[in-house]
């Protein structure tokens, strides 16, 4: 009797812990942290959403300032009222211009597409499509081309409430790629029909081009 009573307490002890953890067992403590980490997780995920959608909602558009002598300077929260002035037409003409007429050969899918978003949506899909139609694109990859705009003179021709119209006369070099010495030089009267609209992140100046024309005047 005495040799079972001994037999059951050598398995006890057997059985039982040598040690104890704090956060019981390497098992459970680890189980804990998972745990732990997973919830951390979704409450960052969570707050970057929040700060992300009410930083999105209240943002006000940048807004290029330029004054009397073309320097631009960036202006933040800018009320969405602000009225359009003069340096920022003018500067918003040559940009459109440059990126428009420009026909450099390496740039001409961006800048085009940088003109594209100054027109507004009628006039900006008429003009892809006729981009599109006539394979100025490839063409113009091909070329091999760098252009260089001088701007001689811009004037205001017509000014009415929700409308500008400025004739902008330049001298456009266009250069090639392979020889620098190839050059051809053309002054040009270009047109420009600028409609205001509400200032937004699409149109941070408050203006939209509706209508572009280009005159050769002869070589420069």
């Amino acid at each position: 009797m005495g040799n079972l009573l001994n037999s059951k307490d050598d398995i006890k002890k057997r059985n039982s812990r040598l040690f104890y953890e704090i956060w019981g067992d390497l098992e459970s403590q680890n189980a804990a942290l998972k745990v732990v980490i997973l919830l951390m997780s979704l409450i960052l995920i969570a707050a970057l959403f929040t700060s992300f959608y009410t930083y999105k909602i209240n943002r006000v558009p940048i807004v290029i300032r330029v004054n009397s002598v073309g320097n631009a300077r960036v202006l933040r929260n800018l009320p969405f009222n602000n009225r359009v002035g003069m340096g920022e037409i003018v500067y918003f003409s040559k940009s459109f211009v440059r990126e428009f007429t420009g026909f450099n050969s390496l740039m001409i899918k961006t800048e085009l597409s940088r003109a594209l978003n100054k027109m507004s949506p009628d006039y900006g899909e008429k003009t892809l499509k006729m981009i599109v139609k006539n394979g100025f694109i490839q063409k113009m990859e091909k070329a091999g081309i760098t252009s260089i705009i001088k701007f001689k003179k811009i004037k205001l021709i017509r000014q009415t409430v929700n409308h500008d119209e400025l004739k902008l006369y330049i001298v456009r070099t266009v250069v090639s790629d392979d020889d620098s010495n190839i050059k051809n030089n053309a002054a040009y009267e270009d047109k420009l029909i600028l409609k205001r609209v509400k200032r937004s992140v699409q149109y941070p100046f408050g203006l939209e081009v509706v209508y572009f024309s280009s005159l050769k005047l002869g070589g420069a």
